[in-house]
């Protein structure tokens, strides 16, 4: 596995329960044998929240191509998935 640098954007920050559900939720994917900085990391992320009580709990992925190349993510967490665009 390879372990990347990825960067976690808790949105809900006040939230201390979401904040612990969300440290120990990574911990869990971090051993895992995905890769850290993978989409498959932050989709199992997503997993663990919604099964562990926030079933709206949203993980987005920000990053370039150059950040992709060296292994480094941007994943903003959030209690609730955002709201659709409107036609």
């Amino acid at each position: 596995m390879h372990a990347g640098r990825v960067h976690l954007r808790v949105e809900d920050w006040d939230d201390v329960a979401f904040r612990e559900a969300v440290d120990s939720a990574w911990a869990r994917v971090c051993q895992g044998p995905e890769d850290a900085d993978s989409t498959t990391a932050a989709a199992h992320l997503q997993l663990l929240l919604r099964e562990g009580g926030y079933p709206r709990a949203a993980v987005e992925i920000h990053r370039t191509v150059d950040e992709a190349l060296h292994h480094e993510s941007h994943l903003r967490v959030s209690r609730e998935s955002p709201a659709p665009p409107r036609p």
